[in-house]
């Protein structure tokens, strides 16, 4: 089991230690009056530290009328504060040769800064004054939505990107996860401002935040400086830490796969399918990483080498999951010249009926599993991912693991685990997507056979 409790279990004004890792960082969780979470994991010898404000909100809160509504926030937080505006908030970070930035998933928002640990009193001051005291002005909301409308285009010129969303609105319909993070040209065109402080004052309230911090800190100081940070906020005191979401997928459409094709004009399509994968508290979805990994994780992954590497079919082609908190979808993407988009299918259509009628080797599971314990190993050493890693189980998973305990759940997996998720996951009917490959009858047949909707 994880080394982990939730927050609304912790006392106000109290603070412990969650976990210890082997090479002296430990995690401290300290919970204010307020509600708000200030988490840090200590970092042997880092020099850089790593700070993020999360908030568990994302594209799958929103309703038609805010559909974009955490996107767009993610973009006027930077606008500009009561006390900064935005020059003043970038050149604050670049002074000190900082980074700053922010993303927005379907369940959860980040704001964060990397800095070197003796300016991280420069990285809470910015981050926390954008996150409590936005502007939120009219004219910036005007002059922010062009640019949002810009990277909406800038998306739909991306062939993948198209493919993913495609993909997503099919195999996740009747869900909130269905819909675009970014909205939608219509809802962003017509978000007003009224909408936007309504959302804004529904998900960033301190008890539904969490500030976490990893790398060159020391608990006690970030602690200190978070309290001096927010000490002139409007936020009331005696309040818990939110729960984490309770989050159900409802009524999703049933899934019993078919094909959607879209323009581009570009020179080269996109190829992708996807079944429905796993949600994140499944227990299969460990094996699931070690059979996407088999599959097309890596370079000596099937596809890449079958697609790639023998055929020359493609630059790049890959498989991924997304895993929700009650949902995923798994997924197979290539890019490729037009005219072999009838033959990518065929070669990742075959490749994956040989994996769920053969299975997969011993060598390729302890191969795929040393592959996943690196990765793992290697992200631990990266200050960012250590900030992700707790922000995402205070906001989102609930899931906080030491490298030992991760590592030892990849172990776990044997190859009879990988056959029995193969088997779920490779005889349903897949959604089958292709952006700019022409619609020739060889295409479209190629397309029909990938959707497996002749199930064994």
């Amino acid at each position: 089991m994880p080394a982990f409790f939730p927050a609304c279990e912790q006392s106000a004004g109290t603070t412990r230690l969650l976990l210890r890792e082997d090479d002296g960082s430990a995690v401290r969780r300290t919970v204010l009056p307020n509600g708000l979470r200030v988490v840090s994991e200590s970092i042997p010898g880092a020099h850089s530290v790593t700070l993020g404000v999360w908030a568990g909100v994302g594209s799958r809160d929103e309703t038609p009328a805010s559909a974009g509504a955490a996107h767009f926030l993610e973009h006027l937080l930077f606008k500009g504060t009561e006390d900064r505006s935005a020059l003043q908030i970038a050149a604050a970070v670049d002074a000190v040769g900082g980074q700053m930035n922010a993303f927005t998933g379907k369940e959860a928002t980040c704001f964060y800064a990397k800095v070197l640990g003796d300016d991280l009193p420069v990285a809470v001051s910015v981050i926390m004054d954008i996150i409590g005291r936005p502007a939120l002005r009219a004219s910036d909301i005007d002059a922010e939505r062009s640019v949002v409308l810009e990277e909406i285009a800038m998306h739909d010129d991306d062939p993948m990107d198209r493919a993913g969303e495609a993909l997503d609105g099919i195999v996740l319909a009747g869900s909130p996860l269905a819909l675009p993070i970014l909205g939608t040209r219509e809802s962003i065109q017509g978000m007003t401002r009224r909408t936007i402080r309504s959302f804004f004052g529904r998900h960033y309230r301190p008890e539904r935040l969490a500030v976490t911090a990893a790398g060159n800190v020391d608990h006690r100081t970030l602690v200190r400086l978070v309290r001096r940070a927010t000490r002139d906020l409007d936020w009331p005191t005696g309040v818990t830490p939110a729960a984490l979401p309770q989050r159900r997928a409802g009524r999703r459409a049933a899934h019993s796969g078919g094909t959607v094709s879209l323009p581009w004009s570009g020179e080269q399509c996109t190829v992708a399918l996807a079944p429905a994968g796993l949600p994140r508290p499944d227990p299969q979805r460990r094996s699931l990483d070690v059979l996407n990994t088999i599959i097309g994780g890596g370079m000596s992954s099937r596809l890449f080498q079958s697609v790639r590497e023998e055929r020359g079919l493609a630059y790049s082609v890959f498989s991924g999951h997304a895993a929700y908190s009650d949902a995923g979808v798994w997924s197979v993407a290539a890019g490729c010249q037009p005219e072999r988009a009838a033959e990518v299918f065929d070669l990742v259509d075959a490749e994956l009926a040989r994996v769920r009628d053969d299975g997969v080797s011993d060598d390729e599971v302890e191969r795929a599993k040393g592959h996943l314990a690196g990765s793992f190993a290697m992200a631990g050493e990266d200050t960012a991912a250590r900030m992700t890693s707790l922000g995402r189980a205070e906001v989102a998973t609930g899931e906080l693991y030491s490298l030992p305990e991760a590592l030892a759940r990849v172990a776990a997996v044997t190859p009879q685990d990988v056959a029995e998720t193969a088997q779920r996951l490779l005889h349903q009917p897949r959604q089958v997507c292709a952006v700019g490959a022409p619609r020739t009858r060889g295409v479209r047949r190629a397309m029909a056979a990938a959707t497996n909707r002749r199930v064994a």
